[in-house]
């Protein structure tokens, strides 16, 4: 019921007690209604409440499980760094005998399946578990950045996608999420797909603090692409940006690079 009063309505005082008693009439007649509707955004809002709670709890006890496998990922893949810089130590030594022993078995392989295999298993069971977390999220980044690493872009992708729903547009795991999806598409050699995970990423002004980066990639996309017009619009905004407070720096200084590189090419 609109208890409005217009201005005919002020020239009569009686005119605005009238309307003004409908409007508290309608309220007492319809004072079941009223009541239920307050009680009903009581509710929502406990409910709202307890969601969040429920949705918070899940959240640390999803997290706890992912750091146990984030750690048995960061022990095998120091593991096969170190046995990498090993290697590389033993075949640039000049004196042999002072160099520590280097172990081919702690070396990685180079199969997927037998370096990370279990790893992977792991991950992907978690985020089957519960994708809309933002651990999930971060198992996914961890299981892309294998996947990637072994030419495996196809499985990446599947394996972002899989979390990509539950992404919430001012967290910054949204950011990476994004960025990498954008990353793995790029390497797929779909650079349009990767300019439309990036644009997206721009897209959010709570994540400010990725765009000059996205912008650089989406500009070296283009320039595969040969829109170098788009391409030079792109560097040219990130390298000329006025804002100090959002400037990704080392970006802006990779776009003045890209930017002359650009210019000379096509002056040629």
């Amino acid at each position: 019921m609109s208890t409005k009063i217009s201005k005919e309505d002020l020239k009569s005082p009686d005119q605005v007690t009238q309307t003004l008693r409908k409007g508290f009439i309608w309220t007492t007649t319809h004072s079941k209604i009223v009541i239920v509707a307050v009680i009903a955004f009581i509710v929502i809002g406990l409910g709202t409440s307890i969601a969040g709670y429920l949705s918070e709890k899940k959240e640390v006890t999803q997290q706890e499980k992912y750091f146990l496998l984030e750690k048995a990922y960061n022990e095998k893949k120091a593991g096969f760094e170190e046995a990498a810089r090993a290697e590389l130590m033993a075949a640039q030594s000049k004196d042999k005998k002072n160099v520590p022993a280097f172990d081919p078995a702690k070396k990685a392989s180079g199969d997927l399946q037998k370096d990370y295999g279990t790893v992977i298993a792991g991950f992907e069971s978690f985020i089957a578990e519960a994708p809309k977390t933002k651990a999930a999220q971060m198992a996914a980044l961890n299981v892309s950045e294998i996947y990637s690493n072994y030419g495996k872009q196809e499985e990446a992708l599947v394996t972002l996608q899989k979390v990509e729903a539950g992404l919430d547009k001012d967290d910054m795991l949204t950011a990476l999420v994004l960025m990498q999806m954008g990353n793995v598409l790029s390497a797929k050699n779909d650079c349009k797909g990767a300019i439309e995970k990036w644009q997206a990423l721009t897209g959010h002004k709570s994540l400010a603090f990725a765009h000059d980066e996205a912008k650089l990639r989406m500009g070296l996309c283009f320039e595969s692409m040969n829109d170098l017009t788009k391409a030079e619009e792109l560097y040219t905004e990130i390298a000329k940006k006025e804002d100090q407070n959002t400037t990704d720096f080392a970006a802006a200084r990779e776009a003045q690079k890209y930017l002359r590189l650009l210019k000379a090419k096509k002056n040629l």
